[in-house]
């Protein structure tokens, strides 16, 4: 692996000026086109916000409270997320 991408992959991680904005003025996400946005006022309805404040991450079940979605649905996705991966880990594409 290059320096170059190490040293991107040990840098913390941009914060967009939205969720910035949001979390110093404490109010929720206006921009529902966002592709982060989702319906929980707690977390300011931004899944990035939810990221941040729960370091240790979320159970299946509170992701889907979050999503409105149920607990097998949230499976199924995650299910599928897995098998993306595991395919891409098989057959990763060569980086120049």
């Amino acid at each position: 692996m290059s320096d170059a991408l190490n040293i991107y992959m040990d840098a913390p991680p941009l914060e967009r000026k939205c969720v910035s904005a949001c979390k110093k003025l404490g109010v929720s996400c206006p921009v529902t086109s966002c592709r982060s946005w989702m319906d929980f006022e707690e977390d300011l309805n931004c899944a990035e916000v939810t990221i941040d404040k729960h370091e240790k991450g979320l159970t299946l079940r509170e992701i889907g409270e979050r999503l409105g979605i149920s607990f097998v649905r949230v499976c199924q996705i995650e299910k599928a997320a897995l098998t993306k991966l595991s395919k891409k880990v098989e057959n990763p594409v060569s980086v120049k």
